[in-house]
Protein backbone atom coordinates (compact mmCIF):
# COMPACT_ATOMS: atom_id res chain seq x y z
CA UNK A 1 0.00 0.00 0.00
CA UNK A 2 1.19 3.51 -0.75
CA UNK A 3 0.50 6.68 1.21
CA UNK A 4 0.76 10.30 0.18
CA UNK A 5 2.15 13.32 2.04
CA UNK A 6 2.17 16.85 0.64
CA UNK A 7 3.81 20.03 1.85
CA UNK A 8 4.47 23.35 0.10
CA UNK A 9 7.78 25.13 0.41
CA UNK A 10 10.02 27.63 -1.38
CA UNK A 11 13.11 26.66 -3.33
CA UNK A 12 15.97 28.77 -1.91
CA UNK A 13 18.69 30.27 -4.12
CA UNK A 14 21.04 27.37 -3.27
CA UNK A 15 18.38 24.90 -4.53
CA UNK A 16 18.68 22.71 -1.41
CA UNK A 17 15.68 21.48 0.53
CA UNK A 18 15.70 20.27 4.11
CA UNK A 19 12.48 18.45 4.97
CA UNK A 20 11.23 17.47 8.40
CA UNK A 21 8.65 14.75 7.91
CA UNK A 22 6.02 13.74 10.46
CA UNK A 23 6.93 10.90 12.82
CA UNK A 24 4.05 8.89 11.36
CA UNK A 25 6.16 8.35 8.21
CA UNK A 26 8.50 5.52 9.09
CA UNK A 27 12.14 5.42 8.07
CA UNK A 28 12.95 3.57 4.87
CA UNK A 29 12.88 4.00 1.09
CA UNK A 30 10.63 6.70 -0.36
CA UNK A 31 9.99 8.48 -3.66
CA UNK A 32 10.12 12.27 -3.73
CA UNK A 33 8.48 14.26 -6.53
CA UNK A 34 8.92 17.98 -7.13
CA UNK A 35 5.99 19.62 -8.90
CA UNK A 36 6.52 23.18 -10.04
CA UNK A 37 5.05 25.75 -12.40
CA UNK A 38 6.80 26.56 -15.66
CA UNK A 39 6.01 30.08 -16.84
CA UNK A 40 4.50 30.25 -20.30
CA UNK A 41 6.56 32.07 -22.88
CA UNK A 42 4.65 34.89 -24.56
CA UNK A 43 4.07 34.38 -28.25
CA UNK A 44 6.42 36.55 -30.30
CA UNK A 45 6.15 37.73 -33.87
CA UNK A 46 8.71 35.09 -34.83
CA UNK A 47 6.70 32.25 -33.26
CA UNK A 48 3.52 33.53 -34.90
CA UNK A 49 5.27 33.56 -38.27
CA UNK A 50 6.65 30.05 -37.69
CA UNK A 51 3.14 28.80 -36.87
CA UNK A 52 1.78 30.51 -39.98
CA UNK A 53 4.44 28.91 -42.18
CA UNK A 54 3.83 25.48 -40.63
CA UNK A 55 0.12 25.81 -41.39
CA UNK A 56 0.93 26.65 -44.99
CA UNK A 57 2.88 23.42 -45.29
CA UNK A 58 -0.23 21.48 -44.24
CA UNK A 59 -2.23 22.66 -47.26
CA UNK A 60 -2.51 19.76 -49.68
CA UNK A 61 -1.52 20.21 -53.29
CA UNK A 62 -4.47 21.36 -55.35
CA UNK A 63 -6.16 22.95 -52.34
CA UNK A 64 -4.16 26.14 -52.63
CA UNK A 65 -5.71 29.52 -52.07
CA UNK A 66 -6.22 32.09 -54.78
CA UNK A 67 -4.34 35.40 -54.63
CA UNK A 68 -7.23 37.30 -53.00
CA UNK A 69 -7.60 34.67 -50.25
CA UNK A 70 -3.85 34.73 -49.59
CA UNK A 71 -3.83 38.53 -49.41
CA UNK A 72 -6.76 38.46 -46.98
CA UNK A 73 -5.06 35.84 -44.82
CA UNK A 74 -1.78 37.77 -44.75
CA UNK A 75 -3.61 40.99 -43.86
CA UNK A 76 -5.32 39.24 -40.95
CA UNK A 77 -2.02 37.76 -39.75
CA UNK A 78 -0.34 41.18 -39.84
CA UNK A 79 -3.19 42.69 -37.83
CA UNK A 80 -2.76 39.97 -35.20
CA UNK A 81 0.93 40.81 -34.84
CA UNK A 82 0.16 44.35 -33.65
Amino acid sequence: MQAYYEIETQIPPNHRLNLQLPDSIRAGPVKIAVIYEVPEKPETKATKMATFLQNLAEIKEGEGLNRAAIDTHLRQERQDWD
